[in-house]
């Protein structure tokens, strides 16, 4: 009798214990289930997230070509045509030889300008591996062709050798694209660009502040007004900005802006070591 008992309190352990063991496979499953449900989750909004900032950047892009077109179109048309058609004229003229001179100032100031756009459009003395020596022959070149002076200040010792060739290039027209954007909205007289490596509380790696005297805006309330409603792209005056940014963006860099109105503008671009 207390044989069959004991072989019966056996029996019941053996149940428990598998009752026991089976809830906690059934729980380690559950669990495992619902971490990967989450990790997929997050990989999908990640993914919506991506494909959001490429469409915007897709946009910006097409923008960004046909302002462009249209600002070479109306360079070649306002300034360049319009002196070869003068130039035309004065060679027309019956006494066209004293007008020589003249019509040979016009030409070599309208080779320029077709120098100049085509600097913009691809620089031919850009080099893929040295950082400084394009940003100072761009100093030299915007400086050249308005009334705004553009200063650089970068130390001889300044590290980007963790720059690789795509690196240089986005940071180049990171540049590029602020100097055009003080030029068309700041009516400031000077801008700076400084340029070093981290201080010594700083994390490693290149710093770009770009600063200009000019009229400034109101960065709290202006800068993403032109971006979030795409019916307003083609007229946000600070459409450059945003571009600026989805291009750190696409090198890991960071991008902030700050300005008030009457107080110019500051922009710093932070790119980590690698």
């Amino acid at each position: 009798m207390i044989m069959g008992h004991t072989q019966t309190v056996e029996e019941l352990e053996r149940i428990i214990e598998n009752y026991i063991t089976f809830f906690i496979v059934f729980d380690i499953l559950f669990f495992v289930m619902i971490f990967i449900s989450v990790l997929l989750l997050i990989r999908f909004f990640k993914s919506k997230k991506s494909l959001k900032d490429s469409n915007e950047y897709l946009i910006y892009t097409i923008h960004g070509q046909e302002e462009e077109r249209a600002r070479i179109a109306r360079e070649l048309h306002d300034t360049i045509a319009q002196d070869l058609r003068y130039c035309r004229n004065l060679l027309e003229k019956s006494d066209a030889a004293s007008n020589i001179a003249e019509a040979t100032g016009i030409l070599e100031k309208s080779l320029s300008q077709v120098r100049l756009i085509s600097y913009n459009l691809s620089p031919a003395d850009i080099t893929k591996k040295d950082l400084k020596a394009n940003l100072v022959n761009l100093c030299a070149s915007m400086s050249q062709t308005c009334s705004v002076k553009f200063r650089l200040s970068m130390p001889d010792d300044t590290d980007t050798s963790f720059l690789d060739e795509n690196d240089i290039l986005n940071l180049y027209r990171i540049v590029q694209e602020s100097f055009t954007n003080i030029i068309k909205h700041s009516k400031a007289e000077e801008a700076v660009i400084l340029i070093r490596n981290a201080s010594e509380n700083e994390e490693k790696g290149l710093y770009i502040f770009i600063s200009d005297d000019g009229v400034g805006f109101d960065s709290e309330t202006e800068l993403y007004g032109g971006f979030s409603n795409n019916s307003r792209l083609g007229g946000s005056k600070h459409f450059g900005l945003i571009g600026m940014e989805k291009r750190c963006q696409l090198i890991g860099a960071d991008f902030s802006v700050s300005s008030a109105s009457g107080e110019g503008t500051q922009i710093r671009i932070f790119k980590r070591e690698k």
